[in-house]
């Protein structure tokens, strides 16, 4: 299932993590995940509430550091 013809192991999940690791630094994948969250606005959902969450978290462990 995860598997891609080419890619040895679990392909599609080597290939997702990489584009995940990538978003933040390539313009062009950027705009690419943009345009498909725009298209699957409920698949995306998921993915976006997750990523806030996150960045909440890492925001507040800044705020707790600071004097």
């Amino acid at each position: 299932m995860l598997s891609i013809p080419g890619i040895p192991g679990p392909g599609l999940l080597v290939v997702l993590l990489g584009v995940f690791v990538l978003l933040p630094e390539s313009r062009w994948l950027r705009q690419k995940y943009v345009a498909l969250a725009r298209r699957y606005p409920k698949l995306f959902h998921l993915v976006e509430a997750r990523r806030a969450r996150s960045r909440r978290a890492r925001r507040a462990r800044r705020r707790e550091r600071l004097p």
